[in-house]
């Protein structure tokens, strides 16, 4: 017997559909819509909107330091950090913003970390599971 004759002997429910436009899959959830980048902090994904932009700028004194980019407009590269502190701590612990933006000297965080206690209490937390920074869990 043919697998062909199995299938119609054993009924249309015995048929596995795969997914189409038509018939989408019910167990696959559609991802919402706009632009999803990574924190450099956690490295977990989320919208753009929900997330901060830093950026390296010259402050004046020569030495390049950090900047929030609230308006998302600033030239140059740019690295995203969920408005929380505990991504801001993992990632000046991780070197990340260095990694991100392709720079290898030292980096002034400050105006950053305003920034996200200024944001964190206005937004709510974000909903992916952050490790503890201090529970020692450091992969090296």
């Amino acid at each position: 017997m043919t697998g062909r004759g199995r299938l119609s002997e054993a009924g249309p429910a015995a048929r596995l559909s795969s997914p189409s436009r038509r018939n989408p899959d019910p167990a696959h959830p559609v991802p919402e819509p706009g632009p999803v980048r990574t924190c450099v902090g956690c490295r977990a994904t989320g919208r753009r909107s929900a997330l901060l932009r830093v950026v390296l700028s010259d402050v004046g004194a020569g030495e390049p330091a950090l900047v929030a980019d609230e308006r998302r407009r600033m030239p140059g590269r740019g690295a995203w950090l969920h408005p929380d502190q505990r991504c801001l701590e993992l990632a000046v612990r991780r070197r990340a913003f260095g990694r991100a933006l392709r720079y290898t000297g030292p980096l002034g965080t400050e105006a950053v970390e305003r920034a996200v206690t200024r944001l964190a209490a206005q937004q709510p937390q974000h909903s992916t599971t952050v490790p503890d920074p201090t529970s020692g869990t450091d992969r090296r």
